[in-house]
């Protein structure tokens, strides 16, 4: 979940695809959906998580790895992790907030082709996956519960047929197996819960699983009716692989020579190749990541958040670590990463969020809809969310029938603040529907109120037009 592997290929996929005529399962609740990702590594303290601004809650992770006894095995380290298993599904439920159980991520997803390929490993993988879902008989006292009654599976595989972590086995019928995994998955959650559904979601790409031939599939109509529906990734989507700094998470795709990828690309790259929109979930970070320019980007002209760079990440934030991970030693190296709450009380101290720290100069670039920050001390860019780009996301998700949204991760917020804005996408009524909540809005009222009158009356076509026409004059 930490790096999302971007795939750079040219993908020919205008293809009109007809609806599957297989019935996909319920989705849970019914209704939109906000999904943390919470990671007990990092020490905070689950009863500082404000259930009532979750939906679902994706404990991280088990993992798939090659030091587990096993390589079916889903590996929790129960002894330190159990009690805050047991805790955060006991406060989830109190508050009618499902918890699910992440398995993989960037890390722990290291066995998975070994497993997906083998009738007899898929098997007693389903078995091991299917104790975090049954009920416990072994009463609460028990130091290993027979089952820990969470809600659903997130099955991170990060990413059939690709080369992730440097750890993780790859084979170019990964994604093919990883279907017959998830069919068996689905089967037996049905025939042991069968007026209790289960999910099943997946962090993903921003472009479909690969084929055996390492190109995104240019259908997936198949996976549908096993998944609720899959989380995008839509992060890291420039990095120090990028040959340019760019944005970490835009909503619409950078210009030359940032790398043309965003929200909006992997939503339609998504749904071209089948994936209904009513099953995608849009990922959003809470964090923001850091490159060394080798240049001035304060006196360049015009100023642009596109510049050449190190290629070595620097040290981000205070939390941001350069330790190997015990899992998989990919070596000594800075993720670069600043998380919003490290951002707020270190560069902007100012409640209006625009005025930094000392030293730092903040922008706002409008044709990815995203804020970056840059210090000429030592040439540190930075591109992170705030609650402005973070709302128009949510408009985004809203205005076009996602399922909702959800964030990596839950513990990097500040106060909330990110938090308070991915729960707009609960808001209903015409005006809200219509009505950006960012601070561009107060800059269109005009288009705000077109949009208004167009969808009492005309519906959401003429709405969302209204919307874009809006976003394009921030």
């Amino acid at each position: 979940m930490k790096i999302t592997t971007i795939v750079l290929a040219a993908l020919g996929m205008a293809v009109s695809l007809a609806a599957p005529t297989t019935t996909a399962p319920p989705a849970v609740n019914g209704d939109k959906a906000v999904i943390g990702y919470f990671e007990p590594l990092h020490g905070f303290p689950i009863d500082q998580l404000d259930f009532n601004k979750y939906t679902h809650i994706n404990y991280a992770f088990g993992a798939m790895w090659k030091g587990a006894p096993d390589p079916y095995v889903v590996y929790v380290d129960y002894a330190t992790e159990g009690p805050k298993l047991k805790e955060l599904v006991r406060r989830g439920h109190s508050k009618g907030v499902k918890i699910i159980m992440s398995i993989g991520g960037w890390y722990g997803s290291q066995t998975f082709s070994e497993v997906a390929a083998d009738p007899l490993k898929r098997k007693k993988w389903i078995e091991s996956a299917m104790v975090f879902l049954r009920p416990n008989t072994l009463g609460e006292n028990a130091v290993l519960p027979d089952g820990w009654n969470m809600d659903g599976l997130d099955i991170d595989w990060e990413f059939p047929g690709r080369p992730g972590a440097i750890c993780n086995t790859v084979a170019p019928n990964d994604t093919a197996n990883y279907l017959l995994l998830l069919k068996e998955v689905r089967a037996q959650m049905d025939l042991e819960f069968p007026t209790n559904h289960k999910t099943i979601t997946s962090a993903v790409s921003i472009f479909p699983w690969a084929g055996a031939d390492g190109n995104p599939l240019t259908d997936i109509r198949a996976f549908i009716p096993v998944f609720d529906w899959v989380n995008i990734m839509v992060y890291d989507v420039h990095g120090p692989w990028s040959s340019s700094t760019g944005p970490n998470a835009p909503l619409y795709n950078a210009p030359t020579p940032g790398d043309p990828f965003s929200a909006q690309q992997a939503i339609d790259t998504w749904m071209t190749a089948g994936w209904p929109k009513e099953k995608i979930a849009l990922g959003t970070p809470f964090y923001g990541r850091a490159f060394t320019a080798t240049v001035n980007m304060n006196t360049r002209d015009p100023v642009t958040q596109y510049a050449p760079h190190t290629g070595v990440a620097p040290k981000g934030g205070p939390s941001d670590s350069n330790a190997t991970y015990a899992l998989c030693d990919e070596g000594a190296q800075f993720w670069g990463f600043w998380n919003w709450g490290e951002i707020r009380e270190n560069i902007l101290v100012d409640d209006s969020l625009t005025v930094p720290a000392a030293g730092w100069m903040r922008y706002w670039d409008n044709t990815t809809k995203t804020p970056w920050l840059f210090r000429e001390s030592d040439s540190m860019y930075v591109s992170y969310d705030d609650p402005t780009s973070m709302s128009l996301k949510v408009d985004y998700a809203r205005l076009h029938g996602l399922k909702g949204l959800f964030m990596w991760e839950a513990q990097m917020d500040y106060k909330d603040e990110l938090l308070a804005v991915l729960n707009q996408i609960h808001c209903s009524s015409a005006a809200c529907v219509c009505k950006g909540v960012g601070a561009w809005a107060a800059a269109t009222v005009r288009a705000t109120l077109i949009c208004e009158d167009s969808y009492a009356k005309y519906g959401e076509v003429l709405c969302l037009h209204a919307f874009q026409l809006a976003q394009k004059n921030v």
